[in-house]
């Protein structure tokens, strides 16, 4: 199988299964990550990580496919994998649970776009994170000009895009896409105790955490303070909120239901 999944107390895992092409996209990879997650999510999970099995986190689309594309008619080949992927990558951004990545070798292309769509980043020593599109003559996908612009700042990303660099663990680190570097072979169990720590996080205030932060970079002050002021209303009277609170005063661990 090209996904694998499994469960550990609260976390789930997703694995890209496909070493030997260093787990490279094709159109079923792409569409099963959000099902995938989805899954999860109804067998109880509360925090999710992402990985790749083998020498690489994600290569990017499979070169297959591009050769196939080559051959013919591109954008007959090429579309469905793109609308896939960026249909996965729409519904791991609504997930009401955490998403931690966690990052062995390298990230290409797509593949650095999902290490990006996480919430955190978790990268061992020896992983990269290369956006090859100006290698290829190609524009970013994958959300990668999105997470980049929004992480970095526009000069940073085209100057990251454009020199087509590899960005390493530490340098990652340094630039704030991830955590500091674990030593290789680590980043998955690392994430897997991070998403661990994550699991009790309150569900709908996480999914509106998302959303402000994300539209603070295109919003002016005004706005922004009355998407703040409409989004925590609609959390007063829910469940969370109120168990929240009377958790904090009785000085007890609260047990969110996302509801």
């Amino acid at each position: 199988m090209s996904l694998e999944t499994s469960l550990t107390g609260s976390v789930g895992t997703i694995e890209l299964n496909r070493p030997d092409r260093m787990n490279a996209l094709t159109v079923e990879l792409a569409a099963s990550l959000g099902s995938a997650a989805s899954a999860l999510l109804d067998k109880g999970a509360r925090a999710l990580v992402l990985a790749g099995r083998g020498p690489a986190f994600c290569a990017g689309a499979d070169l297959a496919l591009v050769d196939q594309a080559l051959a013919g008619e591109p954008a007959a080949v090429l579309t469905p994998l793109v609308e896939r992927l960026h249909a996965s990558l729409k519904l791991l951004r609504r997930l009401p649970v955490p998403l931690i990545a966690a990052v062995e070798g390298p990230a290409v292309g797509a593949g650095m776009g999902l290490a990006l769509c996480a919430d955190v980043r978790i990268l061992a020593e020896s992983a990269r994170l290369i956006p090859g599109y100006m290698g290829i003559g190609a524009s970013p996908d994958g959300g990668v000009s999105y997470f980049l612009t929004r992480m970095l700042g526009s000069a940073r990303a085209l100057s990251l895009l454009l020199r087509n660099r590899p960005v390493g663990a530490a340098d990652a680190a340094a630039l704030g896409l991830a955590e500091p570097p674990v030593p290789d072979g680590s980043a998955l169990r690392a994430a897997q105790e991070l998403a661990a720590s994550l699991a009790a996080a309150p569900p709908l205030a996480l999914i509106r955490v998302r959303e402000l932060v994300d539209r603070a970079t295109v919003l002016g002050l005004e706005e922004q303070l009355d998407l703040e002021q409409r989004r925590v209303a609609e959390l007063w009277l829910t469940h969370d909120f109120g168990e929240g609170v009377r958790a904090f005063l009785q000085r007890r661990p609260p047990e969110f239901r996302g509801d």
